[in-house]
This record gives C-alpha cells, structure tokens and sequence, in this order.
C-alpha cells in the first residue's frame, strides 16, 4: 500500500511537471524526415543486452512537432534522445516491446536466451545526440539501460527506398501529418491477386473502428494509409495445426504458445514496408478466417480478417498498441507467468492494484454510492467461463473445425452479454475484481468493456479517456 502511494505521488509531480514544458523548438533540433534505429535486444528473465543493428532514413517526420516530450506515462519502456553538445532532452517516447512480453513467459523463468528485433523512431537530428533507453522498476520509475551516440552525418546509414513498387492508398485523408495521428495497415498472408481483398477487408475493418466511440468522434483525427506487399502463398502459420507458408511478414499463430496470438518476429521487414508512408501506428492485417490477433502498444496490432470476431479483435488489439490499454480478462489462457508481479501498480490506465478510493486512477468517475470494490456476482461468472473455456480447449486439442469452435464462442458470448446485463452496477464505474489476466488482487473500472468481453461491447468511459489522451497527444 505505501508503494502504490510513493507512485501516485511521484506519477503526479512528473506528470505535472513534463505537461508545464514546452519542450524545444523542433526547427532548431530536428529536421522533417525520420530517423530510425533497429537494435538487438537481448537475454532472459533476468537479464538482458542491447547491441545497434542498423540505422535508417525514413519518410517525412509523421509525428507532433509540439510535443516532443513524452506525456502519457504509458509502456514499460522510455526511449529519449538527448542532444550529445548540451544534453538537453529533447525527444522521448514510451513504449512495450515483444521481448517485455517474452521475459514473462515459462520460457524465459528457465534461462533460455533470446534475441529480438525492435525499433525506435524520432525526428531527424541536425547534430549528434544520445538515445537511451529505460525501464520501469517495481515502484514503476524509470532506470536507464543502454546509451547510443548517433552521428546523423554517418555514411552508414542506409537511406534506401524499400519496396518502391508497393502501391499506396490513402483511405483517409484528413491533413498535415504532424497534426494527425497517421495509421498504415498492412497485409499479410495476401497473394497479388488477393490485393482487391486485403482493400475491401481494409476498408470493412477500418469503418469498424472509426465507428466505435470515442473514434467515432476523432475520425478527422486520422490519416489512414494501405501498402500493398503481396505474399507468395496465402494466409500465415498455424504451428499447432501443422501449417506453414511463405508470407511476406512472416506472422504466425501461437505466439509464446498462445493459440490465438499472432505476432511476427520479422520487425525489420514491416518497418520496411511501413517506410514507404508517413506513420504513427501500425496494423498489420491476416488473411485468415480463424480467430486471432495482437497488439503491443507503440509496436503494431494484429488481427484475422475473416473470423466471426473480426470486428471485436481489430477494436480491440488497436486499444492495446494505440493507447496502452490492458487485457481486463482473466479467465482465458495466456502465454504469460505472472505477467503483473504482485505488490506492483499496472501502469496500464484500465486495470489497477489499488483498493483506496481516493487512490484508484479513475476515482474522479466512481459515483459516491458505488461500494468499493464493487459487487458483481464474481463466482456465478467464473463457473461458466471456466466450463467454456475447458470445452473450447478440448475443441482446439481435437483440431475440430473452426466453425464449431466458434459456435461455442458465440453461444457464451450471448450468456456473457445477458449475464452483465441483469448486474446491479452493470454501465457503472467502480472497481470490479479481475483483470490483467488476474481472477484476484487486480481490478478493472466497469463489469464489461471492449478490453473484456469478446462482443463490440465498446470502450468504457476510462478506457475512453485513455484513448483520447493518446489522439490529443498526436494531434496538439
């Protein structure tokens, strides 16, 4: 308890004080072009080594030009770029990473040592300057990890136009770049004579989500781009069904053992490919029917393009890698071990350890009569869902077809939707026990939301306010 308020203390004093700077003038520092650096990242559970791989010149600098600084406090990593002469701050980005990801798995508690390819981004620099890269500790404050000097004048920076044949479309246009948050979708698993799909699925999936609240409202907000790279075979890797192909981006279902999880570990080709248009974010489209997706904020999203639960999973995971929000459910099989450690406050702004009222993140959006924690019939709930997800795993184990897997889903999802709706607090803020894949010691603000239950259920008012946080911070 003492720790979670030393936090709050501290989140809130930082907060304040990086909101009251301007931060520098970016004519004097950067110029409009991007300036990208690949590197290794390295380890175990324990450990981990960052070693430079390659560094790029990208497109124009899609980015804010005004806010430089990092203002959300949101992954567990921050990147910041000093000026080498003077030391100023002058960028700084947080961020999550696939190795964050795999440092919680069973894999790595047992030492196994794995590489990963990641990447930052920022304004291209006018003289030297120093990248660092931290990490949050247990009390949720930043360490240093690895510095790098990069010299902008180096002839070793590859400044090669990647995929130069790739057709781009613009499906929404709504201004400048630099007052826009830019999104490029990407396919994969789509051969060339699947292009006309990957459009239509594109724009289906795209309406999806400008439709959902509060994208709906922000539409104008964003800049929307496709790229089109084709790939020799369609769909993408399915271990666990004994299937392989050659697709550009090299996804695959099971990520870290996880069925449904589809990431690729070719971060060096989807940065390539989404170079060729000015970007923020990056989504990544499977041509596939089964269900799966992914999303890791300030990295990419995933998501299958044919499945019943299309619409939900491209809402859904664009919340992870667009403004940090946390996976509130908890009764699905995940890949990770302890993902939260207990004692430690989620910086996710969704999900919270926190049980003080006057301390919990949303506190100022739970009415005074709401009892805290609030009640919801936990127990009823958890007994079906632990029936449902025993018979789907079954059905996944048999290799049954995808159909009548998703007959099941579909039926508990009706259960689900009518169970929330008979709850006293249902449509009410409040703090609702399990969350972050955590049936005990974590809570979320409402009964259902679209980071909970498998349905467009839509965002909840925090996870709202999350997310227009993000749009205000790309596009003030």
């Amino acid at each position: 308890m003492k720790t979670c308020f030393t936090w709050l203390i501290l989140i809130f004093i930082v907060v304040g004080t990086v909101h009251a700077q301007t931060g520098p003038s970016f004519d004097n520092y950067f110029m409009d072009k991007t300036l990208r650096l690949d590197y290794f990242h390295t380890g175990t559970y324990d450990q981990e080594v960052y070693s430079c791989d390659e560094i790029y010149e990208e497109h124009v600098w899609a980015g804010s030009k005004t806010n430089l600084l990092d203002t959300l406090n949101l992954g567990n990593y921050l990147f910041k770029v000093y000026d080498v002469k003077t030391n100023q701050l002058l960028f700084s980005r947080g961020f999550c990473s696939i190795f964050g990801e795999w440092q919680t798995t069973a894999e790595a508690r047992k030492k196994v040592r794995r590489t990963f390819s990641e990447s930052v981004r920022f304004p291209w620099p006018k003289r030297s300057v120093k990248l660092t890269i931290a990490i949050r500790d247990r009390d949720n404050l930043f360490h240093d990890r690895w510095d790098y000097v990069i010299d902008p004048t180096d002839p070793n920076i590859r400044k090669a136009a990647y995929f130069p044949d790739a057709k781009v479309t613009k499906l929404v246009s709504s201004g400048d770049s630099h007052d826009k948050v830019d999104l490029v979708i990407l396919p994969d698993g789509y051969t060339s004579s699947e292009m006309g799909k990957f459009q239509r699925d594109a724009r289906r999936l795209l309406s999806v989500l400008l439709d959902a609240s509060p994208f709906k409202a922000h539409e104008k907000d964003f800049n929307v781009w496709t790229v089109e790279i084709s790939s020799s075979q369609s769909g993408i890797d399915d271990p666990r069904m004994g299937k392989y192909v050659d697709n550009v981006l090299s996804c695959s279902f099971n990520a870290f053992g996880s069925d449904r999880y589809i990431l690729t570990w070719d971060n060096k080709i989807v940065r390539k490919a989404a170079s060729r248009v000015p970007y923020d974010f990056i989504y990544i489209l499977i041509n596939e029917k089964k269900y799966g997706g992914g999303g890791i904020f300030n990295v990419y999203a995933t998501c299958t393009a044919d499945n019943m639960w299309s619409n939900y999973v491209f809402v859904h995971e664009f919340g992870h890698s667009f403004a940090g929000l946390a996976d509130e459910y908890y009764t699905s099989d995940v890949a990770y071990d302890n993902f939260y450690s207990a004692g430690v406050e989620p910086w996710e702004p969704n999900i919270t350890a926190q049980t003080n009222k006057n301390f919990i993140k949303w506190q100022g959006m739970i009415a005074p009569d709401t009892p805290i924690p609030t009640p919801w019939d936990k127990d009823i709930y958890d007994s079906r869902a632990q029936e449902y997800q025993s018979q789907r795993k079954q059905m996944i184990d048999q290799k049954l077809p995808q159909a009548q897997i998703d007959s099941v889903t579909a039926a508990y999802a009706r259960w689900e939707q009518d169970f929330f709706k008979s709850r006293t607090y249902d449509g009410k803020v409040g703090l609702f026990e399990g969350a972050g894949y955590s049936s005990r010691g974590l809570y979320r603000p409402s009964i259902h939301c679209q980071m909970f239950t498998r349905s467009m259920s839509g965002f909840d008012r925090v996870c709202q306010r999350a997310i227009e946080n993000s749009i205000h911070f790309y596009t003030r």
